[in-house]
């Protein structure tokens, strides 16, 4: 699965953002390799749930950059001198980290909310199935010679 493999790598590299500042390479690759992980488990619990997500764009920033976000509170030796202040080294960033997630999920998902309830109410949410039939690549996003229909035959 090309797709999965290249969103895990992605799923790492989202999850590592968060902390690059403070955090040595070797716990890069730790949060990297958690974050392939997280991806994957989330990935498969959407399908499980029958949710939607063609891209995966939820397990890959939404689950593991959550995951990055609370990594910053993990890693990162102040003595080290590139800041973090993680509960591995005896510090107390990750009360901040929990507080900023919690705040994070509570504001995308009043917003997401407010946003997305009066469009489905209205309907707007779904293409129509003459749409869903012929596909959107096709109805809407790129000329038909992509797909090699339409192309003119010589």
């Amino acid at each position: 699965d090309v797709g999965g493999f290249c969103n895990g790598i992605l799923a790492g590299l989202v999850a590592v953002t968060a902390a690059c500042a403070t955090i040595k390479p070797w716990e890069s690759c730790i949060i990297g390799l958690i974050a392939g992980f997280l991806y994957q488990g989330a990935s498969m619990l959407l399908k499980k749930l029958k949710v939607d997500d063609v891209v995966d764009a939820f397990p890959v920033h939404g689950a593991c950059g959550l995951w990055g976000l609370l990594a910053v509170g993990f890693f990162g030796d102040p003595e080290e001198g590139i800041g973090g202040n993680g509960v591995f080294y005896g510090g107390d960033q990750l009360g901040t980290q929990i507080v900023a997630a919690i705040v994070i999920v509570l504001w995308v998902g009043g917003l997401s909310v407010l946003i997305m309830l009066p469009l489905r109410i209205l309907g707007a949410m779904r293409l129509s199935d003459d749409f869903q039939e012929a596909g959107a690549d096709i109805m809407e996003h790129s000329p038909s010679k992509a797909y090699g229909q339409g192309a003119e035959k010589k």
